[in-house]
């Protein structure tokens, strides 16, 4: 499977929530680093194993419901690739949501995804995060 193939299967798998479908698709030496300040995620912005990962996409999946999740072009280039997901998630709590763009940079090896570095307008996703606790006092 070619990295942009793969990497579709793992957008499809994730907006439509199956994580059954996207654990198998990524290496059991897979690091995740989302880049984001402690404030606004638990443990900032260190490596994740592939089971620390699958506990975060689990709470975000169970946390927002996904109004929109559109990778757009998946730009892969060998063993690598850059895609800039558009999403729009709700919050299940509060009814708040977010829209914006993340940045994902993917690396893969052997037909499997072994490290995805996330970027995110930090400013946006503090204010949101604010925006939901107020909301939730």
């Amino acid at each position: 499977m070619d990295t942009a193939t793969l990497l579709q299967a793992i957008y499809r798998a994730y907006r439509e929530k199956r994580m059954s479908d996207i654990l198998p698709r990524l290496d059991e030496s897979f690091r995740f680093v989302v880049h984001l300040p402690e404030d606004v995620m638990p443990g900032g912005d260190k490596p994740r194993n592939k089971a620390e990962t699958a506990k975060l996409m689990q709470h975000l999946m169970d946390a927002y419901d996904f109004v929109a999740y559109d990778p757009g072009p998946i730009i892969a280039t060998g063993d690598q690739a850059t895609v800039q997901p558009q999403i729009r998630f709700r919050d299940k709590n509060t009814g708040k949501v977010l829209q914006t763009k993340i940045m994902h940079t993917w690396r893969v090896k052997d037909g499997k995804a072994v490290e995805l570095d996330e970027r995110h307008d930090v400013a946006a996703i503090q204010a949101f995060m604010k925006s939901v606790s107020e909301s939730g006092s």
